[in-house]
């Protein structure tokens, strides 16, 4: 893939949740398992590559206070002798790791070490990437049919065949405990999951709300609540969103509508009514651009005459600049400020830049302007190298259209590095406002590093840059903030139907 220099100081990525592994830009070697794998030695190692090289690290130290971090990373060194093995290890260097932020960060085995079985340590057969599992349940999809039928009017409005990403599964009430429910796998395309397994286990409270736990793709528990949604309970939020398979679904339009919304996978544009139209844009990947310019052009006359556009992003990926470049120009009122970043400069970022150049080619134009910022931090390590005159940019290169008239732009907590970047050039046009929840918070630190321990075993993800927006304007901290909160008396199936309600002045 081929990158300005621009995007290799703004492009980040982000992975649902907290976990890294680029696409591209991906700055690894092809290191060998040298010697056995030592915690200890790694953590420190980890420790110190951090410190000295993060450009974020300084950032949250200072926010949280010097007795914070050491009381953190001491009660993190005070159990490495418990990790008897490399997934062990690797919890608890990510814990370390998460203190200081939610994305653009991140640490795990390499493959090469998940593959070795390091002398003293667990046989590799037992070293997989799959925990072991908790409860399991004996049931399959044609006996839970079979006793919803004879349940009838009787049934649990929880209860019943749910589908959710990669997973199908029968929730059902214990048999020992009715206020006790189970979402049990019937088939999963995730294959750390088999039929049988746990996948959420809820508990009825006393206002009536079911919460429990939710087990993740990795079977790390999580903390969740279920909550019906829909005017026939066949839409369910329960730390993902599931659709009910059996009993037979009702859906109204809004609901079909949301469902579509919430299961694309590329975006697609749908006319409301004469008045609205909505585009749906499920990620910025870069692999997502050409689909996105693709949607915008075929209906570029409809967009251009029509009085209201809603853009819904929500449960984004991030991604790449590039691929909201073409929504800019529908947006667009005024010129656009955007706050540039500085590069902390030590000599391992500088050697990043070098394997840049060599990812580019170093007689390419690229290549050589990575080769320039290596041999400027060199001259200046220990700084903050900014890499223009001025530490802002102002883009003008558009016309103001007459439609759309009216911009709403759906986001939520799950909206982060890319998609907030989007979000803070589109609200500074005068037609825009963003709808729904404060998003993710993962934008203040990018341009992301990944490095390999000396021994070979743990790769180690890290930031090179730091905004300029900091510290008076931070995102990290709180996200960004939409300038109509959608409050619990608006279920989330129903959010484009209200910011239509709002754009029409209904």
């Amino acid at each position: 893939m081929n990158f300005s220099r621009a995007s290799l100081t703004t492009y980040d990525t982000m992975r649902p949740i907290h976990r890294i592994l680029l696409p591209f830009a991906v700055l690894v070697t092809n290191a060998s398992i040298a010697q056995p794998c030592d915690c200890t030695a790694t953590f420190n190692w980890m420790v110190s590559t951090f410190e000295q090289n993060d450009a974020g690290f300084k950032l949250v130290v200072d926010r949280k206070g010097e007795a914070a971090y050491a009381e953190h990373t001491e009660g993190v060194r005070a159990r490495l002798s418990d990790a008897k093995d490399l997934m062990a290890c690797k919890e608890l260097l990510n814990q370390w790791l998460q203190w200081f932020r939610r994305g653009h960060i991140g640490i795990g085995p390499t493959e090469k070490a998940q593959q070795s079985s390091p002398p003293g340590a667990a046989p590799a057969a037992a070293q997989t990437k799959v925990p072991a599992v908790g409860r399991t349940v004996e049931l399959t999809e044609a006996e839970l049919v079979k006793r919803l039928e004879r349940m009838g009017t009787a049934r649990h409005p929880l209860e019943g065949v749910w589908t959710g990403g990669p997973y199908r599964v029968g929730i059902v009430r214990q048999a020992k405990d009715s206020t006790r429910i189970d979402a049990v796998i019937l088939a999963s395309k995730n294959q750390n999951w088999k039929p049988g397994e746990v996948k959420v286990e809820l508990q009825r409270q006393a206002d009536g709300r079911y919460t429990g736990t939710y087990f993740m793709g990795d079977h790390s528990p999580d903390p969740v609540e279920a909550v019906l949604q829909g005017s026939s309970g066949s839409l369910l939020q329960m730390g993902a969103a599931w659709t009910r398979e059996v009993p037979a679904p009702q859906f109204t339009q809004a609901e079909r509508m949301h469902q579509r919304a919430m299961d694309a996978e590329a975006p697609f544009l749908e006319r409301l009514n004469e008045r609205t139209l909505y585009l749906r844009i499920p990620s910025f990947a870069f692999e997502q651009k050409v689909l996105i310019d693709s949607v915008l052009a075929v209906h570029d006359a409809l967009i251009r005459s029509t009085e209201n556009l809603i853009i819904d992003i929500r449960y984004g990926t991030g991604g790449s600049d590039a691929s909201y470049a073409g929504l800019i120009p529908y947006l667009y009122t005024g010129p656009i400020r955007s706050v540039g970043v500085k590069l902390r400069a030590t000599e391992l970022n500088a050697a990043g830049y070098e394997a840049y150049a060599d990812m580019f080619g170093r007689d390419s134009e690229d290549g050589r302007w990575c080769l320039e910022v290596a041999a400027r931090m060199r001259s200046a390590l220990g700084t903050w190298l900014d890499m223009n005159d001025r530490s802002w940019s102002v883009d003008s290169s558009h016309t103001a259209l007459p439609f759309p008239q009216r911009v709403g732009i759906i986001c939520n907590g799950g909206n982060g590095s890319t998609d907030e970047q989007f979000l803070l050039e589109a609200r500074t046009s005068a037609k825009v406002k963003l709808f729904g929840h404060p998003t993710m918070g993962s934008l203040d630190v990018s341009n992301m590093r990944q490095i390999i321990s000396p021994d070979g075993c743990i790769e180690l993800g890290y930031t090179m840059s730091m905004s300029h927006r900091l510290p008076r304007m931070p995102v990290d901290v709180m996200g960004i903030q939409p300038d109509h909160y959608l409050d619990d008396g608006i279920p989330e199936l129903e959010w484009v139907g209200y910011v239509q309600e709002v754009l029409e002045g209904r």
